[in-house]
């Protein structure tokens, strides 16, 4: 979950606490069309593409899928309204709210999410992100013959093309579309050459190449080694990309210690742990590389020393 969408969440709460702040403080049954309009509200203001501002373009099937969009927050209200009711009733008490203060903070919700969610460019993004997977796929289905740069092959110039603040779920399975072709292992290495000397960041390719490197699902059908190196290299120094690594590499391994061979070793974890790092950050660090030891078996330590 990208920074964007938590700060969503955040300001799409106040839409929620009205009902039930509303339901606390005794109003009437007959405040809810009001929490279901404001409802309404929200969806048509944060999901323009659902709501059409031509009259042409309202067809039956627009028509039903905003009507259930309605009725489901109309359900969400009245549950909300009712639990509101039903404390007030099991504790005897009414908040002594003005019946404006919990309109208001529902209506609040509403630039609150415009704020921090732009709905027009995360259709775009979703679509950008849509189109990309279609390419790789279809140029999958051609299995093209992996050449020796960048820009000899297709799928990694459509995933070095990503926009650097794509969601990074997305970007994971676009990754994982590139690497069911064959060539998958130049690839990957090819990737992380960008990556390491590339003049952009591309902070956004890295999370989502950590997250694919630490699927679960994914690497119990893993075809190339050294995935989840690679995925630690992505992080670099970055203290939030090495605590998502390592909070996510740390219960892959303990599920399937075989992959131990596919991890940075003990030292290479070792070189990551800067004083400047966050003690969260360096304590998950240490509990990765004890759990790399305790994987590695006793032969290949000894030939380490």
């Amino acid at each position: 979950m990208n920074r964007n969408t938590r700060f969503l969440m955040v300001a799409t709460l106040p839409l929620y606490l009205g009902p039930l702040l509303a339901g606390l403080s005794g109003l009437g049954w007959s405040a809810i069309p009001v929490f279901v309009a404001l409802m309404a509200l929200w969806l048509v203001v944060m999901r323009p593409q659902d709501w059409p501002r031509r009259v042409a373009l309202w067809t039956p099937a627009v028509v039903l899928a905003a009507a259930a969009q309605v009725a489901i927050n109309a359900v969400i209200v009245v549950i909300l309204f009712g639990i509101g009711r039903g404390l007030g009733g099991v504790g005897g008490f009414v908040l002594p709210l003005p019946p404006l203060v919990p309109v208001a903070l529902s209506f609040l919700s509403i630039p609150l999410s415009r704020m921090v969610w732009n709905p027009e460019t995360a259709q775009q993004m979703d679509q950008f992100l849509d189109q990309a997977l279609d390419q790789i796929h279809a140029i999958n289905r051609g299995a093209p013959q992996v050449g020796a740069g960048a820009g000899a092959d297709p799928m990694l110039k459509t995933l070095l093309d990503l926009p650097d603040d794509a969601d990074p779920v997305l970007t994971a399975d676009a990754i994982a579309a590139a690497m069911c072709a064959p060539g998958a292992a130049l690839r990957l290495s090819l990737l992380q050459d960008e990556l390491d000397h590339g003049l952009v960041p591309r902070n956004g390719l890295r999370e989502g190449l950590i997250l694919w490197a630490t699927d679960t699902v994914r690497a119990a059908d893993d075809r190339v080694h050294g995935v989840q190196l690679t995925g630690f290299l992505a992080a670099g120094f970055d203290a939030r990309l090495l605590e998502l690594f390592a909070r996510r590499a740390l219960p892959l391994l303990q599920a399937q210690p075989g992959l131990w061979s596919s991890y940075p070793d003990t030292a290479e974890i070792g070189l990551a742990l800067e004083d400047s790092l966050p003690e969260a950050v360096q304590d998950s660090l240490r509990a990765l590389a004890a759990a790399v030891e305790a994987a590695t078996p006793p032969e290949e330590r000894l030939s380490e020393a």
